[in-house]
Order: C-alpha cells, then sequence, then structure tokens
C-alpha cells in the first residue's frame, strides 16, 4: 500500500471567483476542494452519493431547502445521497467536499 498525503493548499491556483478541483478519486472516496471568492454561488445541485462538507476556511451560508446553515472553519455537515443544496461565499469560503461511494 502506497500513501501519498495530499496538500490542500496547493492545490488552488486562486483563479476567478469559483474553483472546483479534486485532489483524490478512487473506487471508494471522491474529495473535492471549492473555492467560493467573491460572493460566489455554487447553484442548487445533489450528489449521488452520501457527502460531507468541511468548512475550511472563511465564511458563508449552506442552504438546504428552507434551512440556513452557517459556514465557518471548522464545521462539517454531513448530506445523504440525492439532498439538494446549494453554497454560497459571504464574502468567501473553502470548503472539503467528501463522497463516499459503494464499492464497486
Amino acid at each position: 500500500m502506497t500513501i501519498t498525503p495530499i496538500r490542500l493548499g496547493d492545490a488552488l491556483r486562486g483563479e476567478g471567483d469559483r474553483e472546483v478541483r479534486t485532489v483524490l478519486a478512487d473506487e471508494r472516496r471522491k474529495l473535492v476542494l471549492i473555492a467560493l471568492r467573491e460572493g460566489a454561488v455554487l447553484a442548487a445541485h445533489h450528489a449521488i452519493h452520501p457527502i460531507t462538507i468541511h468548512c475550511l476556511e472563511g465564511q458563508g451560508e449552506l442552504r438546504v431547502g428552507e434551512e440556513v446553515f452557517p459556514m465557518s472553519p471548522g464545521v462539517v455537515v454531513p448530506l445523504d445521497a440525492h439532498v439538494v443544496h446549494e453554497v454560497e461565499g459571504k464574502p468567501a469560503l473553502v470548503l472539503l467536499v467528501t463522497m463516499f461511494r459503494d464499492k464497486k
């Protein structure tokens, strides 16, 4: 087994108001780093697998239906598969999303 640490700070390039980078993808999990800058919004969408949304930096909001969850460093929100959600940087935020895939 080979272990390769992931340096999240190296994954973002600082380009534009919204940046989405997959930092790991294998058969069991997927890690996606998301930066929302200047009030950018990640429009309503859903994942086909359960996820966690972990705020690493900044401030923003996660909206699930009528509920609004303030996002700040250290906040982790677990969501079941197919839950529609939207995220907004207020004013900016960096998230790490972990998707848990079924074993093939």
